[in-house]
């Protein structure tokens, strides 16, 4: 349900701003997030602002209930950037995921979209999308700012933001063959790259050359994503080490992990620490799927929210709920 008034819509905002993601420099600006989240996205695992580095994004926030969304022409605008640096990405806010998975199928959209159920994301921006105001872009520039978008020349967005936009790898003379898979490691889909790099690795000449080209850029990725989840081990933050290892079996589907991950993640989720942080985290995510059904329950999931508080005091989810109290209260 839509809510329209700001008053129905005060705690609502308070309750969840805070988990959305939104980082803040010393002055205040907003920078916003991807969702890190995979249960968010559809068409896509999460993308996130890191693998985005150097490359443009255009994001078209979007209500399906509304009228004047031709996907037709807006999927026809997005193929002719085929084969740049950027990447279309779709915002649905305030909808749950199987109505719009159905929505999607209906109208054969394909580009990864961020299931903004709780309009956490969509707040990020400081915009509102209803029935009344349907669609909204932005663009996601090079050096990981966001700007106003042309609603009516999303082809144009896209072109702006790629201005300054570059690849990784200099495409020239790439092999067609690996040309699906060269893109997809581009903008850190690796799974979708990996059999095809599997199939031509020992291939003749220059696919060869390029699937061990493109293999070892997910690789230097790879020992980057280990080394920073080995930091966090040695320093004894579990919590940390733990979100970051079990990352890497699906960011890198298809490709040879170390066995030391699965290790490390099946260890880690037996200790006490760990399972009082996924317990905590449960209990957040219930108390805002709670604030959003309706002003009446916004009373009860500020309970909730104390209850996590008591029950798992120094837990990251602890500290999020307190922040949430906290500025409902202001």
């Amino acid at each position: 349900m839509r809510m329209k008034l700001i008053s129905q819509c005060l705690i609502w905002t308070l309750l969840t701003s805070s988990v959305s993601g939104l980082a803040q420099d010393g002055a205040g600006n907003k920078s916003p997030k991807l969702p890190a989240n995979p249960g968010v996205w559809i068409n896509s695992p999460p993308i996130t602002n890191e693998m985005l580095a150097g490359k443009a994004a255009v994001l078209f926030f979007f209500e399906e209930s509304g009228t004047g969304v031709n996907w037709a022409n807006l999927l026809m605008q997005s193929a002719k950037s085929e084969g740049t640096p950027v990447m279309f990405i779709g915002v649905n806010s305030g909808t749950a995921r199987p109505q719009l998975e159905a929505y999607l199928r209906k109208n054969k959209v394909n580009w990864p979209v961020i299931c903004d159920s709780d309009r956490s994301f969509e707040r990020q921006f400081d915009i509102i999308v209803s029935p009344e105001n349907t669609q909204q872009v932005r663009q996601l520039m090079p050096d990981g700012s966001f700007k106003t978008g042309d609603l009516n020349n999303l082809e144009g967005s896209a072109v702006d933001a790629s201005r300054d936009a570059k690849w990784k790898v200099d495409p020239a003379n790439l092999p067609q063959v690996l040309q699906s898979a060269w893109l997809a490691i581009e903008f850190g889909k690796y799974p979708d790259a990996a059999q095809t790099l599997k199939k031509n690795q020992f291939g003749k000449g220059d696919v060869k050359e390029w699937a061990a080209k493109l293999n070892q850029v997910v690789m230097d990725d790879l020992n980057r994503q280990l080394e920073d989840a080995k930091k966090s081990l040695d320093a004894e933050k579990k919590w940390d080490a733990y979100k970051r290892y079990s990352v890497i079996p699906n960011r890198f589907k298809g490709f040879t992990v170390p066995p030391e991950v699965a290790s490390n993640i099946k260890e880690l989720a037996s200790d006490d620490t760990i399972k009082g942080e996924q317990a905590a985290m449960k209990q957040l995510d219930l108390a805002i799927q709670a604030a959003s059904r309706s002003p009446s329950a916004r009373k009860g999931a500020l309970k909730q929210l104390q209850k996590l508080i008591d029950e798992h005091p120094g837990t990251e989810a602890a500290g999020e709920a307190q922040k949430l109290i906290d500025q409902a209260t202001m």
